[in-house]
């Protein structure tokens, strides 16, 4: 039998990739009109990338035992040095969520705790 996927992991990944979408946008935004002057917009690029790919494995039926990774919301919240205030709110959110037990132990790939099972 199949573990339907909680709704907090829909929710990650769902900022995950709008904030890596937003990430890359920005990065090529800032890339043109700066004239590759402001060199940050590599580490912009790079992490919207990531998020993006981490956002679209959460999203499909891999998320199960996918692994709670907290690098990508971790570097959403350092892109703050590039201005992205989307992607210091959403990395906040996907680690409050991810740190849940339910969202933990479905990621992780493991069966919920017994305490968070609703009767």
């Amino acid at each position: 039998m199949r573990r339907p996927k909680p709704g907090k992991v829909q929710a990650v990944a769902i900022m995950q990739l709008v904030s890596g979408i937003i990430a890359v946008v920005f990065a090529l935004l800032v890339a043109g009109l700066s004239s590759l002057l402001w060199i940050p917009w590599i580490y912009a690029l790079v992490v919207g990338i990531l998020a993006i790919i981490r956002g679209a494995k959460l999203m499909g039926d891999g998320a199960f035992g996918a692994g709670n990774s907290r690098a990508v919301p971790i570097l959403l919240i350092i892109n703050v040095i590039n201005c992205d205030v989307i992607g210091l709110v959403c990395g906040i959110l996907c680690l409050v969520f991810q740190s849940e037990s339910e969202v933990d132990a479905y990621l992780g790939g493991r069966p919920p705790d017994a305490m968070s099972l609703e009767i």
